[in-house]
């Protein structure tokens, strides 16, 4: 899995390209916990258009870093799915209670 970290506007942007499987669920989940740690009380955006896959263990350890943004009073925001990755969320339904915009633009807008 690559990573990319920039910010904009005092807002921390993670690019993920990849997939999120048994092999790399683990830096998957050492990353999200380390982003969860790094930003209490922050917002991060977390852009997924280079993802083109994810297993249940994925979703699972994306809600724990979700509660851990909310716990501390921040915010993780999605945007960027791939149709596959959306369907997903839509499926799962945790897109009712996850933020998730079409573009990286459209979520810096709602920060």
């Amino acid at each position: 899995m690559k990573v990319e970290k920039k910010e904009v506007d005092g807002v921390k942007i993670v690019k993920l390209t990849g997939q999120i499987r048994i092999s790399t669920q683990n830096e998957f989940k050492d990353l999200l916990d380390n982003l969860a740690r790094e930003n209490e009380g922050k917002t991060v955006i977390i852009s997924m258009d280079g993802v083109i896959y994810m297993n249940s263990a994925g979703l699972g350890i994306i809600i724990d870093t979700y509660k851990k943004f909310k716990e501390k009073k921040g915010r993780m925001i999605l945007c960027n799915l791939t149709p596959d990755i959306e369907k997903l969320f839509e499926v799962t339904r945790l897109n009712r209670f996850i933020e998730i915009y079409d573009t990286e633009a459209e979520a810096l807008s709602k920060v």
